[in-house]
């Protein structure tokens, strides 16, 4: 498999240590990826293949996990979106959509409230609030992947956790349940793609998930995926990025 985002690997500097990331160093509108919880960058590696060679991809390793120092301090859901926003500017990024799984998206949301240069969003089940995991039926999460590649998530899930100091995990997971972007994705203003695996999906599911009725905001389903959707299925999220692309130009008159 091609790492596109292995071409520059590098890190910034940030108060609690080093910000380990990966830049294709091409020259066009940036897709900044964000991963999970217990995941790093790495897990980005079959969508970026997808991506073709026009788009610049950049992803970073958020504070303990891949090749990212690991913090002794206390810190939040806020900081690590303090750190993406350093990094946006490390780079000297302007027009940059973020790409977030999971925790990712949410962080990726927290940049948006954050950060008024962010172009635009592609939320792969970045939830809203936390409690909109619950939205779905049944043992989803990992979707169809093999047993192999389940296991392997689990063990670098564990690996990376365990990095941690206990209280200083617990403070940061806190604030992800704290964690509520109803209200700013009511009133955003730059185009969201929201994205989800059809699995488990009921009748009930879309109104769980609160997500808010806004013409910037744009749905799409994956059918017969998971949560884990840069794993299960990496071409179609390269598709929806580039749907997020296109959306952002469009918006712009480009």
């Amino acid at each position: 498999m091609r790492r596109i985002l292995r071409e520059v690997s590098a890190t910034v500097r940030c108060t609690w240590g080093e910000m380990a990331y990966g830049d294709s160093r091409r020259t066009a509108t940036a897709l900044l990826f964000l991963h999970g919880t217990g995941c790093d960058s790495r897990d980005w590696d079959g969508v970026t293949s997808a991506l073709g060679p026009g788009v610049r991809a950049i992803a970073a390793d958020f504070r303990g996990h891949g090749s990212s120092a690991v913090p002794r301090a206390a810190f939040t859901l806020e900081d690590l979106a303090a750190d993406v926003i350093l990094l946006a500017d490390h780079l000297g990024l302007g027009e940059l959509v973020i790409v977030g799984h999971s925790l990712g998206g949410m962080v990726a949301i927290e940049v948006a409230r954050r950060w008024p240069r962010l172009s635009g969003l592609v939320l792969l089940e970045g939830w809203t609030a936390l409690s909109a995991a619950g939205a779905f039926e049944g043992e989803r999460f990992y979707g169809a992947l093999p047993h192999a590649r389940v296991e392997e998530i689990k063990g670098k899930d564990v690996r990376t956790r365990g990095r941690f100091a206990p209280q200083v995990w617990s403070a940061f997971w806190r604030s992800v349940e704290q964690f509520d972007a109803y209200a700013y994705l009511e009133g955003a203003t730059i185009p969201i793609l929201e994205v989800y695996g059809g699995m488990g999906r009921t009748r009930r599911t879309r109104r769980a998930l609160r997500v808010p009725e806004n013409p910037n905001i744009e749905w799409v389903w994956i059918a017969g995926a998971g949560h884990y959707l840069p794993h299960e299925r990496p071409d179609e999220v390269a598709r929806a990025c580039l749907r997020g692309l296109e959306r952002v130009r469009s918006a712009r008159g480009h």
